[in-house]
């Protein structure tokens, strides 16, 4: 599936998830979902700022404690002492229940005193009060009071709430323009605890007297806490008194919490723009992206909320979309899949198509990947097997999507003359010798077709070889970089392409920078056992993929693995130059490996399967771990007979803090007998993992 077709899909799967997802949350299971705006608006109002009503207090009758008959009585007193305190105003949030036919001529006189009295509706005290309101709060489902109304139809005749009808009759206040007919409802957050004199302390005369004056007071048969009558958002149980004084300090204050008309609008208008922008803008993002995107959006909202809660105090409820943006967000990083995964495993695919000979779908896989020096120098191999199935149309096609997706190659720089240095391999135009060794040079290179680097290794292959020797050597040359060019893994340099120019045979191969590990054989810079470990595990397991494709290196040994300390990667080179000249003559004596890394088998001239391999990889971990060889000698002869003959000395005493189960698995890689060693390169990458796992 295409890049355009997969976003195309995903939009798609992202659309028909969020309408469903929207009907639900705002529809059948809106229940279920509230949650999310109530528990967001309970964690923000429980922290908003919260002034008491100024000068107020609250007396409490205990019904427990008086019995019915003298409960009207207490109640009377109470109120005729609060006129002799000449309190500013008396709230009777729960007078005492009378008969119908009940007389109110006393009653009549202490409430028409100084003092102004307010009564609930439908009490008998209403039509002697000064004023009345409903007093009536509906905790939501789960049980906490978060809504208050502000106005109520009784008799066809709209009334106000009792907080609202107390601030109407404040002649040193105007009332919000919040708090109007428009507005159908307040919000409760916290109570700010108003203090408490008992019945029987204000009956008696026993308190202060400048407490009440000028005071607000408010009447009630509940005692805090255990005659609760609500839970607030804050998580504060509430008597009727506390909750009523608590709306009245919000609307005399100017600080109601209310839902003008246009946020009610906003709220469900909110979730559908979210849905929107994360449809649009999530499913063909990568998954860092998404995240990111999301954080920004809920922490966004969250600000939203809190802003208009703080300073308008408007209750704006956004936790529903926020789950609605959530789940599109979870949907999308779903639907994107792990790029890096499927960028690896289309560039296996790409790989194993290209090792098969299946070109095209190799091409297909590749063109997946995004641009980067892997993907081009193997572009560039796909490239060169185009033209080697005729296919020069291919090879051109491959070459233009290159251009396209990592530039168009420049002009070569003009280079410098070295002394003894070629300007030239064939079409492979020579920058500088980056190193040397017995069988030839290796030279940093440029393909001037796509501008790539490359490593350039060239052999004197008409200097070593004459006559039929030569066409003989030069038969099995392009043979084993033939075979070392199907090799595709990330510990194995690629081979790109071989010829011969100028008497030399070459070899281009990925260019790839890093440090020999011949460096760090010196005793004086050795690696930590650990790390040694683990490059020598990630060796194992190349040559393990190469002997699967029938490729023997022959010369493993520290200054063929090249090491990245910075990105922490290995790469194994030199695949099968060993037996590219090899024709067994007394001249090739150089190019037959290291003798100090051979194994019996390949000293003796035997027929050499990957455990020659995995013998010369026992050597250079040896060296690696304690700095020299495990086999030395002044001479070929007698460094061949310690070789075939006798078994190094343990690693665990030639240096300190190596367990002992370092020297198990050297011992059984440098088995004399190919058959006593590990069978395979797999199987010795798993043991030295497992000791790296102690050491």
């Amino acid at each position: 599936m295409t890049s355009e077709k997969k976003q195309k899909r995903n939009r798609l799967i992202a659309l028909s998830f969020a309408s469903v997802f929207l009907l639900l949350v705002y529809g059948p299971l809106a229940q279920w979902f509230v949650a999310a705006d109530r528990l967001l608006y309970d964690n923000l109002a429980s922290h908003l700022p919260k002034q008491p009503l100024g000068n107020a207090l609250i007396v409490s009758i205990d019904p427990a404690r008086t019995d019915a008959a003298s409960l009207v009585d207490v109640y009377g007193g109470v109120v005729g002492a609060l006129q002799s305190a000449d309190v500013r105003r008396i709230i009777m949030t729960e007078p005492p229940p009378l008969a119908a036919d009940s007389s109110l001529p006393g009653w009549s006189v202490a409430m028409s005193s100084k003092s102004r009295v307010y009564a609930p509706t439908r009490h008998r005290f209403a039509d002697i009060a000064s004023r009345d309101g409903f007093v009536e709060f509906t905790a939501d489902s789960d049980g906490v009071l978060r809504r208050a109304a502000l106005w109520q139809l009784n008799d066809g005749v709209m009334s106000p709430s009792l907080p609202l009808a107390i601030a109407f009759d404040n002649d040193l206040m105007s009332v919000s323009s919040q708090i109007s007919s428009a507005e159908d409802a307040i919000f409760t957050s916290s109570y700010a605890e108003l203090p408490r004199l008992a019945a029987a302390d204000l009956i008696n005369g026993n308190f202060d007297p400048e407490v009440l004056q000028d005071a607000t007071v408010f009447v009630d048969l509940s005692p805090a806490l255990v005659a609760a009558d609500s839970l607030l958002p804050s998580g504060q149980f509430a008597t009727i008194s506390e909750i009523t004084a608590s709306l009245l300090a919000d609307v005399e204050q100017d600080r109601t919490i209310t839902t003008p008309v246009w946020v009610g609008a906003l709220q469900w208008l909110a979730p559908a723009l979210l849905a929107i922008v994360a449809v649009l803008f999530m499913p063909d993002r990568a998954r860092k992206d998404i995240a990111v995107l999301t954080s920004v959006a809920v922490i966004t909202l969250l600000l939203v909320e809190t802003l208009l809660l703080y300073i308008l105090y408007v209750r704006l409820d956004l936790g529903r979309p926020i789950v609605v943006f959530l789940g599109i967000s979870v949907l999308s990083i779903w639907l994107v899949g792990n790029p890096k995964k499927e960028i690896r495993d289309a560039f296996k695919k790409g790989s194993d198509f290209l090792a098969a000979g299946r070109l095209e779908p190799a091409f297909a896989e590749f063109r997946r990947c995004p641009p980067s020096e892997s993907v081009a120098t193997t572009m560039y191999k796909l490239s060169l097997a185009f033209e080697q199935q005729a296919k020069p149309e291919r090879a051109e096609a491959v070459l233009e999507w290159m251009k396209r997706t990592h530039g168009t190659p420049d002009s070569v720089a003009q280079k410098q003359k070295l002394n003894g240095v070629p300007q030239r391999l064939g079409r492979y135009v020579i920058e500088k010798r980056i190193g040397r060794g017995a069988m030839g040079a290796v030279y940093l290179a440029r393909d001037p077709r796509i501008n790539r680097p490359v490593a350039l290794k060239a052999i004197p292959i008409e200097k070593e070889f004459e006559d039929e020797e030569l066409k003989e050597a030069r038969l099995r040359f392009y043979r084993e970089a033939e075979s070392a060019g199907r090799l595709a893994h990330p510990n194995i340099i690629t081979v790109f392409d071989a010829g011969e120019d100028q008497g030399l045979a070459y070899i281009a191969m990925e260019y790839v920078p890093g440090i020999p590990l011949k460096q760090f054989t010196d005793p004086k810079k050795l690696l930590a056992p650990k790390r040694a470990l683990e490059l020598c595990a990630l060796t194992a397991e190349a040559l393990d993929y190469a002997h699967n494709q029938g490729v023997i290196h022959r010369d493993i040994k520290p200054a063929n693995l090249i090491y990245n300390p910075k990105e922490g990667s290995l790469k194994i080179t030199d695949f099968g130059v060993a037996r590219m000249t090899d024709n067994n003559n007394t001249k090739t004596g150089i190019v037959l490996g290291t003798p100090m890394y051979m194994s019996p088998e390949q000293l003796g001239a035997e027929e050499l399967n990957g455990h020659s391999d995995l013998f010369s990889l026992g050597v250079t971990l040896y060296e690696l771990l304690a700095g020299e060889v495990p086999f030395k000698a002044t001479n070929i002869a007698v460094l061949m007979t310690k070789i075939t003959s006798e078994d190094p000395a343990p690693i665990s005493q030639r240096r300190a803090g190596i367990p002992p189960s370092i020297d198990a698995v050297l011992a059984k890689a440098l088995a004399k007998r190919p058959q006593d060693r590990f069978s395979c390169g797999a199987e010795m990458a798993i043991a030295l993992r497992n000791c790296a796992r102690y050491s």
